[in-house]
C-alpha cells in the first residue's frame, strides 16, 4: 500500500491548485478512496499512517488557504474533507485489529509446488551450503518453511532421506536441478 495515494487524488491536486471545477465529485471520489482504504488494506498501521499523512497535508492546505484568503468553496471542502479524514482516523482506531497469522501469510502467496520434492531439497541443500540464512540454521529447518511456503506435503524422514541422498552424489552432480535451471 502506498501511504501518499490519498495525497495524490484528484481532490487532492484540485485543492493544492485553488480549483473548485466540479469539485464535489473530486471529493466523493476522494471519500470512497478513503473507504476502500480502509475497507482493504489488511495492515492497520498501514491505514492509520495514510490517514495520518493526508491530515496533516489538508490542515496545511486549510492553513495556507486562510492566509491566502482563497474563495469560500475551497476553504468549505478543505474544511470538511479534514473533519472526514479526522473522523476517519477516530473511528478506525476504534475497531479491532486482527492480527494477521502466519498461516495467512503462507496462504495469501498462493504458489504451489510442481517439481519433484526431491529438487526442493536439493533448493535447501544449496540455500544451507551458501549460508543464505545465516550458520544456525538446518537444512532440515529450511526446506520444511520452504515446503509450507509451497504447499507440499514433506516428513522430516523424507528430508533426511534426500539430504542424505544428495549429500552422497557425485561431486560433479551433486545439484540436479539447480543444473538443470542453470542449462535451461
Amino acid at each position: 500500500m502506498d501511504v501518499f495515494s490519498l495525497t495524490e487524488t484528484e481532490f487532492f491536486r484540485k485543492l493544492t491548485e485553488g480549483k473548485n471545477d466540479n469539485l464535489h465529485i473530486a471529493y466523493k471520489d476522494f471519500v470512497l478512496q478513503v473507504s476502500e482504504l480502509c475497507n482493504k488494506e489488511t495492515h492497520k498501521g498501514c491505514v492509520i499512517t495514510a490517514l495520518l499523512y493526508v491530515e496533516v497535508e489538508i490542515s496545511h492546505l486549510q492553513t495556507s488557504a486562510q492566509r491566502q484568503e482563497v474563495n469560500n468553496t475551497l476553504t468549505s471542502f478543505i474544511t470538511k474533507a479534514l473533519n472526514f479524514v479526522r473522523h476517519t482516523i477516530t473511528h478506525y482506531k476504534e475497531l479491532s485489529a486482527h492480527a494477521v497469522t502466519e498461516e495467512n501469510i503462507i496462504d495469501g502467496i498462493n504458489l504451489k509446488w510442481t517439481e519433484k520434492k526431491v529438487a526442493l531439497v536439493e533448493l535447501g541443500y544449496a540455500f544451507k551450503v551458501a549460508k543464505c540464512f545465516g550458520d544456525n540454521i538446518s537444512v532440515r529447518e529450511i526446506v520444511t518453511k520452504l515446503a509450507r511456503l509451497f504447499h507440499v506435503d514433506m516428513s522430516d524422514n523424507y528430508i533426511y532421506k534426500k539430504y542424505s541422498e544428495i549429500r552422497v552424489r557425485g561431486r560433479n552432480s551433486r545439484t540436479y536441478f539447480i543444473d538443470t535451471l542453470t542449462e535451461m
